[in-house]
């Protein structure tokens, strides 16, 4: 009887071991959700989030599960961690779960939107106000925005402070003799540019400068300085002005004379360089527009008297 004692007693003693390895495994796999679920939390995965973004449910049973580390690089992997903004994630969240909140904030962001695109000088459609949305579920910023709408070539002409800044740049390019080279795919770009931010209008203006002096390389140095290419020619244009007896706003950088005095290369060194006053009086009246001018008249009667002086005829 002894042995069957030691057996029965051996089996109490093995059920009650399996009942505590049960016990201790149950505990601590509550300690694992419970570690897990902490975790997931200190991430910001709550349920709102999960039914939001669906895509993070399988990530959040990795941490219940208690495969903390393995979670977490997934969760950092995520098209929601990597790509979308602090903004996007709220605004993407309220969309489904908050509908009247975001309705709300959505139109009221796309007023303000709308206000501002048009003061700076986007043309505003249909097609303009429908990208609206993706973007600020996006959470783009407000050059974002600008980049996208220009991408998208549904905006219409530009208007608002931009053309004004634009029509200002062409001015600056007309002070510097450039304006009549510059294609009207320039002054697109630029335009594009300006609206988007990328531009400034203290950068257009340095990169004009820059085609000035290129174009008039001896006046490179007075463009430099801050001193225009019309402010330093405009002795010239008044010059060829009154010998030709023409208004002075005719004189354009198209003038063939005054090309060819504000193009003066030195002969004997090839370079560049600011034809004097005299030698522009030269060339002006060596040209055939010259001689049917009164002053050109008055001149030849004027070598008539004195040679008939010379000769002692008058």
């Amino acid at each position: 009887m002894k042995p069957d004692t030691l057996i029965d007693g051996g089996g109490d003693s093995l059920d009650t071991d399996a009942d505590a390895v049960a016990a201790q495994a149950a505990a601590a796999n509550a300690a694992g959700n419970a570690g897990g679920k902490a975790a997931a939390l200190a991430l910001g995965i709550t349920e709102t989030i999960l039914n939001a973004f669906p895509e993070l449910k399988p990530i959040y049973d990795m941490f219940v599960a208690g495969n903390i580390a393995e979670a977490r690089l997934a969760y950092f992997d995520t098209n929601y961690y990597k790509n979308l903004t602090t903004n996007a994630q709220k605004r993407q969240t309220q969309k489904k779960t908050q509908r009247g909140v975001y309705d709300q904030e959505f139109e009221a962001w796309k007023q303000a939107q709308k206000v501002r695109l048009i003061n700076k000088g986007f043309g505003w459609n249909a097609d303009v106000e429908a990208l609206l949305e993706d973007s600020y579920l996006n959470g783009d910023s407000d050059t974002q925005l600008q980049i996208k709408i220009l991408n998208s070539g549904k905006m219409g002409r530009v208007g608002g402070s931009a053309l004004g800044v634009v029509n200002t740049l062409r001015d600056y390019a007309a002070e510097q003799g450039i304006n009549t080279i510059l294609p009207g795919s320039y002054w697109d770009k630029i335009s594009m540019a300006i609206l988007s931010d990328t531009l400034t209008e203290t950068d257009v203006q340095e990169e004009l400068k820059g085609i000035a002096i290129s174009a008039y390389p001896a006046y490179a140095k007075g463009i430099q300085q801050g001193r225009s290419f019309n402010l330093q020619t405009s002795a010239s244009r008044q010059l060829i002005a009154n010998l030709l007896e023409v208004d002075v706003d005719t004189v354009t950088n198209d003038n063939p004379v005054f090309k060819q005095i504000t193009n003066s290369v030195n002969p004997k060194t090839q370079v560049p360089e600011i034809m004097p006053l005299w030698q522009q009086e030269k060339v002006i009246k060596s040209t055939d527009q010259w001689l049917y001018t009164k002053n050109a008249r008055d001149t030849f009667d004027g070598y008539g008297v004195r040679v008939l002086k010379d000769w002692k005829l008058i």
